[in-house]
C-alpha cells in the first residue's frame, strides 16, 4: 500500500492537507517499524512552503532482501486437517454387563 499527504497552500490562501491512499497500509505497532518506509520533503513555492509525506508498505520477503523478514502478526496459516480414525463401535452386548 501507499499513502501520499500534501499539505500547505495548495490553491487558495488557506492552507489545507490532502491525503491519497491506496492498498493495505498498517499504521500502528511494532510491525510499522519494519514494514513502513517514510519520506518527507518540503517544496518552496512563491506562495509558501508545501510539504509532501510519502509512506510505502513493503511486502514480506522470507530472505529479507527486498522487504522485511519478519512476518505480520495477523498472518494466519491454515493447516490441512489430520486424518481422523473413527472410534471403534462397542458391541451392544457389552453394555449393561456387571463383573
Amino acid at each position: 500500500g501507499c499513502e501520499v499527504i500534501i499539505s500547505g497552500k495548495l490553491r487558495a490562501q488557506r492552507a489545507k492537507a490532502q491525503k491519497f491512499k491506496d492498498g493495505y497500509l498498517i499504521s500502528t505497532g511494532e510491525p510499522k517499524k519494519h514494514y513502513i518506509s517514510e519520506a518527507v520533503r518540503h517544496v518552496l513555492m512563491r506562495q509558501g512552503v508545501i510539504g509532501i509525506k510519502v509512506k510505502i508498505m513493503m511486502s514480506h520477503d522470507p530472505e529479507g532482501k527486498m522487504g522485511p523478514k519478519l512476518q505480520l502478526p495477523d498472518n494466519i496459516i491454515v493447516h490441512e486437517p489430520k486424518e481422523e480414525v473413527p472410534p471403534m463401535m462397542a458391541a451392544p452386548e457389552e453394555y449393561g454387563e456387571e463383573a
